[in-house]
């Protein structure tokens, strides 16, 4: 019983410490979810994957940069300073719909 006590804590502290995690798939001409939301000073692991050929995500405003292939996901640690509405756009010249993969960033 002591045991999945401490292990129930540990679960719990690593939670806390890493913050939240968001995985955004990113596909020809968009990504999914197609909107995420985020707290102002808390710390998130964003998380690209791609399912269809290569594929960026990033915004200048919020200091990030991915860059995923199929089966290569990227992840980044960001703690949003600022309120407000961004946009994540495709970072890779990926093709005829490349500049309608555009990300709702909201931070409250």
């Amino acid at each position: 019983m002591k045991m999945f006590k401490i292990l129930g804590l540990c679960t719990l502290l690593s939670v806390t410490l890493l913050g939240k995690e968001i995985q955004v798939v990113a596909y020809d001409w968009g990504y999914e979810p197609k909107e995420i939301v985020l707290k102002k000073d808390e710390p998130v692991k964003l998380t690209l994957v791609s399912k269809d050929g290569d594929h960026g995500l990033g915004s200048k405003e919020l200091g990030f940069n991915l860059e995923a292939a199929p089966g290569k996901p990227a992840s980044v640690e960001i703690t949003p300073t600022k309120v407000g509405e961004y946009t994540g756009k495709c970072t890779i010249p990926c093709g005829s719909g490349h500049k309608k993969m555009l990300l709702k960033i909201k931070v409250e």
